[in-house]
């Protein structure tokens, strides 16, 4: 039996493959060539991981920009290919269920898996900063992407801006900077840090209130114990930090802080907190 012979639909190719990358150039006819594309949509977020580029912010956008234009490219791909096809014998694969397959795959890959799940591919994870104990390092509801594997092989340093569960509620979720590890010797004088016993300088640091409020301004000496760093926050004069607290243990630290995505002044958006 002959097989059946048909025009391919430029438009209908082009939105297939608007639906999922590669699809126009299977309902072509040209099966392999689809895949290929398919696989390469779906493989560029994880190559980028394995490079760690998402780390960096310039990286991030690298990849929404690769993504996007290649997607494009797909698309207009399967335009000019199915008008080149005058008519065709069509193949096994030419059919709804295949074309639906794929569609399915495609949407169960970039809409139904949760976007927190891709982010952890990349080994980055969302963080909104809801208070002013960070200022003028982290203003205020900026939105930053943190790295949630920065201390799997090593421990915070001084100097580390570290996301970590507040360890009178759990559920919450702080950032603060390292200000001494384990091991080390910390005391405060009328709001100078001594680090076994050397003066500190913090030039990102801000102190609101000239005043000297004994239980916020003083404290120690502290030796810090294993697995535990301290936490001061850059607002020095209004932040909830160890020194009310105490020492925070390593095992509460969720991630390092790596860059700001979005901010309400726009001018801070790509703006690696240090």
């Amino acid at each position: 039996m002959t097989a059946a012979k048909r025009t391919r639909n430029p438009f209908i190719a082009g939105l297939l493959s608007l639906f999922a990358s590669g699809l126009g150039q299977i309902y072509n006819g040209a099966g392999a060539l689809g895949l290929v594309f398919l696989f390469i949509t779906i493989a560029l977020p994880f190559l980028w991981a394995a490079l760690g580029w998402p780390r960096r912010f310039i990286g991030l956008v690298a990849l929404g920009i690769v993504t996007t234009v290649f997607w494009l490219f797909v698309i207009v791909h399967a335009f000019l290919q199915a008008r080149r096809i005058r008519e065709a014998e069509l193949k096994r694969y030419q059919k709804i269920g295949v074309y639906a397959f794929v569609v399915i795959l495609s949407a169960g890959l970039t809409i139904f898996v949760p976007i927190r799940t891709w982010m952890s591919f990349l080994g980055i994870a969302p963080f909104k900063f809801a208070t002013t104990s960070m200022m003028p390092t982290v203003h205020q509801d900026d939105f930053l992407m943190i790295g949630p594997r920065a201390y799997d092989n090593q421990a915070p340093q001084r100097g580390d801006l570290i996301v970590f569960m507040y360890p009178r509620d759990p559920s919450k979720r702080f950032l603060m900077r390292v200000i001494a590890i384990e091991g080390e010797t910390i005391e405060i004088k009328d709001k100078q840090v001594f680090i076994d016993g050397q003066p500190l300088r913090e030039s990102y640091k801000i102190h609101e209130d000239s005043g000297v409020d004994n239980s916020r301004d003083n404290f120690g000496p502290l030796r810090i114990p294993a697995r535990h760093c301290f936490v001061l926050g850059d607002n020095r004069d209004n932040s909830n930090d160890s020194r009310f607290w105490g020492a925070l243990p390593l095992a509460d630290v969720k991630g390092q802080a790596l860059y700001v995505y979005w901010a309400k002044d726009k001018s801070r958006i790509g703006l690696t907190p240090r």
